[in-house]
């Protein structure tokens, strides 16, 4: 079971009251290769930072459920929707200086290509499917 509140206590208190208010976001390094995300993790950065690729499974979708997703490693890391449909717009530079967009129509995962660190991918979900915003060095695949 995942902890639903944590609290922090600093010299000033200031931490607490912070925390409490969502000025801080929940930070999960993640560091081996699967990470199964919970609802109870929704705002929460993920950062994955493993030597090899990771595949995060999203949540089942509900109204209001957003992550980030941040590459803290150059390797081909997958999101995965599960059953869920993923929607949206990728930009990314196709390995190089040309912008281009990727279009993300009912598919269930997302692959990065030639990762770069700090490339990155917000999910938000309004209950009935996952939209992806997010940008990449290469083109992803999806499936």
């Amino acid at each position: 079971m995942k902890e639903l509140l944590t609290i922090k206590r600093s010299a000033d208190g200031d931490d607490v009251l912070n925390l409490v208010n969502n000025q801080y976001q929940n930070v999960i390094s993640v560091t081996g290769s699967d990470h199964n995300l919970e609802d109870i993790e929704s705002g929460s950065v993920l950062v994955l930072t493993k030597a090899g690729a990771t595949t995060v499974t999203l949540p089942t979708v509900a109204r209001g459920l957003n992550f980030r997703v941040i590459m803290g490693s150059a390797q081909a890391h997958v999101i995965d929707g599960g059953s869920s449909v993923i929607e949206g717009d990728i930009i990314d530079c196709s390995n190089g200086t040309t912008l281009a967009r990727t279009p993300v129509t009912n598919r269930s995962s997302i692959t990065t290509a030639n990762t770069a660190i700090g490339d990155h991918l917000d999910f938000q979900s309004d209950g009935t499917s996952w939209y992806v915003t997010g940008l990449l060095n290469d083109t992803p695949t999806l499936a």
